[in-house]
């Protein structure tokens, strides 16, 4: 080989090896392009829905009960939830709802500001009392908008654990009475 070859050889390695060598530093746990759902509960994040549901999902309060744990997203306009409609489903995503129906009314409705993400579930604001909705299974859940629309989701329904521990298992949102009493006495609501 001649002196010119291996000179070029020489300077064509050097100048690759920065992007070569490159990529070992980032090992497995390099982030990549591929995109994945690392949440168990279910999303609806279609644009054309007044409300958009994340990381949607029921945690199984063990006593015939469970509670809904997630977070709502008004699109374009304010919305307020009036009450929720929840139904069995078996324990495939895709499975057609088997059981009867299941309203949960909400007296005081959950407020949606538009574009303002609500984590819903610390404070019990759903809690839908069917022994069917047991932990394995999923569930349709179907939100009553006061504008009339309806959105709808099938969900997981998990296991209490340390994980879902700042899940509500019972409401922590005063009914409409208690507020009318709170009212009545001039105080106002506890945060």
């Amino acid at each position: 080989m001649s002196l010119r070859r291996r000179r070029i050889a020489a300077i064509a390695l050097v100048a690759a090896s920065p992007l070569v060598l490159s990529a070992c530093g980032t090992s497995f746990s390099a982030q990549t392009n591929q995109q994945y759902q690392q949440s168990i509960g279910a999303n609806l994040r279609d644009i054309d829905a007044p409300v958009q549901i994340y990381n949607g999902l029921f945690v199984d309060n063990g006593d015939g009960t469970a509670t809904f744990s997630g977070a709502l997203l008004a699109r374009a306009e304010d919305q307020v939830v009036e009450s929720v409609e929840v139904t069995a489903s078996g324990t495939d995503v895709n499975a057609t709802p088997s059981g009867t129906p299941t309203l949960v009314d909400l007296p005081n409705g959950i407020e949606l500001r538009a574009e303002l993400l609500a984590p819903v579930g610390a404070d019990g604001e759903i809690i839908v009392e069917d022994d069917e909705i047991v932990e394995g299974r999923y569930a349709l859940l179907t939100l009553n908008l006061a504008s009339g629309g309806q959105v709808s989701l099938n969900v997981p329904v998990v296991a209490r654990s340390e994980m879902y521990s700042s899940v509500a298992t019972e409401s922590r949102t005063p009914s409409t009475e208690q507020l009318e009493e709170l009212d009545a006495a001039g105080l106002e609501p506890a945060e």
